[in-house]
């Protein structure tokens, strides 16, 4: 074995994967982010720090064409695969599998990298014809798109001084860590903070709605709670909220599920810094949205406990306790008036503590699924 073929093996051993999360198919990315965390491997934050791209589910035309977009920027050597439905770990092992051998094939590596030079050559002929539409005679008049590489360039607009500021119209999602899978939140910045938003589903058309099992609900809530502790910055918090949900999604003894669920409740209480550092973050007063139901009610902190508590009751199956699911509609509007005010990372953290699942059956309520399913 040569040193080259030795240190892509070393590479390849701490593959940075990039998940994409079509909506109803968040038990495959569980699968999907357990077989990574697995192999020593990591998730990616962005196209850049990425060496494979695992698209997961069946994405619609929208969602495709903007993974398409997101495949071209990232760097190579680089692999991709799609995991369209299957929770099997062997099925996952399979497919990631396949990944690494890509990684370390050279010739499939020279090729991709050859292929992608021939894209750029032709971007830099095509590029050169602006110089043909830059008019600088006498009246200095360039004509030209503002939108370089198809990046907005900021405009002006009244900030709420009455002054005259940058705008800047920046989208959020689909494709971004720890965010609902299918949403797309428009926003306008002026500086860092966000001034208005607006919020869309991806293929809303091709949402497929779920009925889960009730362990699945509750291990769904560790998972949401889950991404807003990873967005806090607590990292241990965000270990334990995930070993709760795969120990709920594996179906282990209910006892020892519960017993689980506690530890994790009794450390959100305790946990004083998180609380504090979430306070008054993404604040729903009911007045504000009466269409709202009262588990959106509260800032993050509240709204993070909230899917504790309804973790518990799904795994009780204390149908009393348990709440029913907002419709995405009413979700979307919540979002688009909580982040106004935020910068990016406040309203990234609004987002998730809204637990928003566009795949979901809102309109039922949350135990009916077992009697549609028993008659």
């Amino acid at each position: 074995m040569g040193l080259r073929r030795r240190l892509a093996i070393l590479a390849v051993d701490a593959t940075h994967v990039l998940v994409i999360e079509s909506p109803g198919a968040w038990l495959t990315r569980v699968a999907i982010e357990r077989e990574i965390d697995r192999r020593g491997w990591r998730l990616a934050t962005s196209p850049a720090d990425a060496d494979a791209l695992v698209t997961v589910g069946t994405p619609g035309p929208e969602l495709s064409e903007r993974i398409e977009s997101v495949w071209e920027q990232l760097p190579g050597p680089r692999s991709r695969t799609v995991i369209a439905g299957d929770t099997n770990p062997a099925s996952v092992r399979k497919a990631l599998d396949q990944v690494a051998a890509e990684l370390l094939d050279p010739e499939r590596q020279v090729g991709d990298a050859r292929d992608r030079e021939g894209f750029g050559s032709d971007q830099m002929s095509d590029d050169s014809d602006l110089a043909g539409d830059m008019d600088m005679h006498g009246d200095s008049d360039m004509d030209m798109d503002m939108s370089p590489s198809g990046i907005p360039l900021a405009e002006g607009g009244n900030d709420r001084d009455g002054l005259e500021m940058d705008a800047l119209h920046l989208p959020l999602g689909p494709v971004l860590p720890h965010w609902p899978a299918g949403v797309v939140l428009r926003c306008t910045l002026q500086g860092d903070v966000v001034v208005a938003a607006d919020a869309s589903v991806l293929d809303e058309s091709d949402c497929t709605p779920v009925l889960p099992h009730p362990n699945e609900r509750a291990a769904w809530c560790c998972d949401q709670l889950a991404r807003v502790l990873a967005l806090s910055g607590w990292v241990d918090g965000y270990s334990a909220a995930v070993r709760v949900r795969d120990a709920l999604i594996d179906q282990q003894d209910a006892a020892a599920s519960s017993a689980l669920l506690d530890v994790l409740q009794r450390r959100l209480r305790r946990a004083r810094l998180l609380r504090w550092s979430l306070r008054d973050i993404g604040n729903l007063r009911a007045d504000d949205q009466p269409d709202a139901p009262p588990q959106l009610h509260g800032d993050v902190y509240e709204r993070l406990m909230s899917l504790s508590k309804q973790a518990s009751a799904e795994l009780t199956r204390d149908a009393a306790s348990s709440a029913t699911p907002a419709p995405v509609p009413v979700l979307l509007a919540v979002a688009e008036r909580l982040v106004v005010g935020l910068d990016l990372a406040a309203a990234r953290l609004v987002v998730a503590s809204l637990a928003i699942d566009v795949a979901t059956t809102s309109d039922l309520a949350p135990h009916q699924d077992e009697e549609a399913r028993d008659a």
